[in-house]
């Protein structure tokens, strides 16, 4: 499966615009630093995780809580 076959609905919500947002929330609310992750999935091509948790090399932006 392609990322131009996904639904562009889909498409929105599992873009890298979308996982910044959801860091920066995460990080706002919990107070504690947050990453963009890359996957390698196409149906979740990112993901949001605690800064730590992440595999090396896989970070696409890094919120810090300052």
């Amino acid at each position: 499966m392609t990322s131009a076959s996904l639904d562009p609905r889909r498409r929105v919500l599992c873009g890298r615009a979308n996982a910044e947002r959801v860091a920066i929330r995460m990080s706002a609310k919990t107070g504690k630093s947050h990453a963009v992750v890359r996957t390698g999935n196409t149906l979740q091509p990112f993901c949001v995780m605690p800064t730590g948790e992440n595999p090396p090399g896989a970070i696409e932006l890094q919120v810090v809580v300052l």
